[in-house]
């Protein structure tokens, strides 16, 4: 079976996990703090990490974003406190492949960390690939001879829906796991992008921004006859960020390890002009409106109004209704904010202080497991991603149904 590395400093929780993971069959190795986890991960090949998320020295943050670095393919599975959804999402962001919350039981242990071996072997194998081509079968010429593969639609089982066809056929490990593709009905369109861990999204000048900040970059692209046109990619080193807005001659980026606001020339390189620190100490996103910036912070769950003064100054704040806000836009009756966590839609009244207002929820055809990681509204439809998966959705906002609050 798998070699697990379990990282926790209370030996108690150890003795718990590793006991567990024995019963199963798995071998564990195990250290109580993030450097020992480090040098663990760089000279024993270890199938999974169990990771807690509060550590003495390095937080579960820190050691997890050291592991994707040395071995970005590892999966690590989060172990969070009670109540920490922000560090649930954070984790998330960072590149988890799952995380558990305190306390749990031994089934949901054991269920997590065999789903997330199984989808690391199945990617090993190449597994996905030869499912999806599966689908596509040759046809042959009288003569023998191969043409164009066509593609064969599987029937839709009876009383089932798109998404569960998908499962029963592909398996709901892969078809979870890899995030590969889903089927839509025509309301929700997708386009397929370079960057996996989008993280912000802003349209200026007809292009759409991207930010991916577990690979540090962030990429533009033009919607050309119902397609995405990659259009260039700017490689920002040591910038995790999690919110941009195109805005007039620049570009405005955030980033939740530095805790700051950042305003990039539009150059080649996007050289930082200023950088501000963020009113919160997670933002995680940005819009602007041509008269003022405005970010969202996912732990003081506030909306913040700057003025485009020498200080970024913080002229308003307002309270969030969605738990983890990661994308926000406003017209002139409504401003729009999406929770990452909830997966749902928020509209505040822009006329009275964002009093009142209502919730939506995504079209059931947009059914992606994964959490909303970025949000914005364009032309009337809504543009959102989701953690790991590398693609945008645009959705007409006629198509949000509105649930109570």
């Amino acid at each position: 079976m798998a070699k697990i590395l379990v990282v926790d400093d209370e030996p108690d929780m150890i003795w718990a996990i590793t006991n567990v993971l024995l019963s199963e069959n798995h071998s564990v190795v195990s250290v109580n703090s993030g450097e020992e986890a480090l040098e663990k991960v760089e000279k024993v090949p270890v199938d999974l990490v169990l990771l807690d998320f509060r550590l003495p020295g390095m937080d579960g943050v820190q050691i997890l974003e050291k592991i994707k670095q040395i071995r970005p393919e590892l999966p690590v599975i989060m172990v969070t406190g009670y109540g920490g959804v922000e560090e649930a999402v954070q984790s998330i962001k960072l590149g988890a492949a799952h995380y558990i919350p305190k306390p749990f039981d031994n089934d949901h242990l054991i269920e997590t960390v065999n789903k997330s071996l199984n989808v690391t072997r199945f990617k090993k194998e190449g597994i996905f690939e030869k499912r999806l081509m599966e689908k596509i079968v040759p046809d042959k010429s009288d003569h023998g001879k191969d043409v164009q593969p066509r593609i064969v639609r599987q029937p839709r089982p009876p009383g089932k829906g798109r998404f569960a066809a998908v499962l029963s056929s592909l398996g709901v490990l892969a078809a979870l796991g890899a995030g590969t593709f889903w089927y839509l009905s025509p309301a929700v369109r997708e386009y397929a992008v370079s960057a996996a861990s989008v993280s912000g999204i802003s349209w200026g000048n007809d292009r759409v921004w991207v930010s991916d900040w577990l690979s540090e970059n962030i990429q533009t692209y033009q919607l050309r006859d119902s397609k995405m046109e990659f259009g260039a990619k700017f490689k920002l080193k040591g910038f995790h960020v999690t919110g941009l807005a195109r805005g007039g001659e620049f570009l405005y980026t955030c980033d939740s390890w530095k805790k700051k606001i950042y305003k990039h020339d539009l150059d080649t390189s996007l050289t930082v002009l200023a950088s501000y620190d963020s009113p919160g100490p997670n933002p995680s996103g940005l819009y602007y409106d041509d008269n003022y910036l405005w970010s969202c912070d996912g732990t003081t769950r506030m909306i913040y109004r700057h003025s485009l003064d020498a200080d970024l100054t913080v002229v308003e704040s307002f309270p969030s209704q969605g738990v983890f806000p990661v994308g926000l836009y406003h017209d002139d009756r409504d401003f729009w904010s999406a929770s990452a966590v909830e997966k749902k839609v928020y509209t505040n009244l822009m006329d009275q202080r964002f009093a009142g207002g209502r919730t939506f929820s995504l079209p059931e055809t947009l059914d992606v497991p994964q959490q909303i990681s970025a949000f914005t509204v364009r032309n009337g439809t809504a543009w959102i991603a989701f953690e790991g998966v590398g693609k945008l959705y645009r959705v007409s906002l006629s198509r949000l149904k509105e649930t109570p609050p």
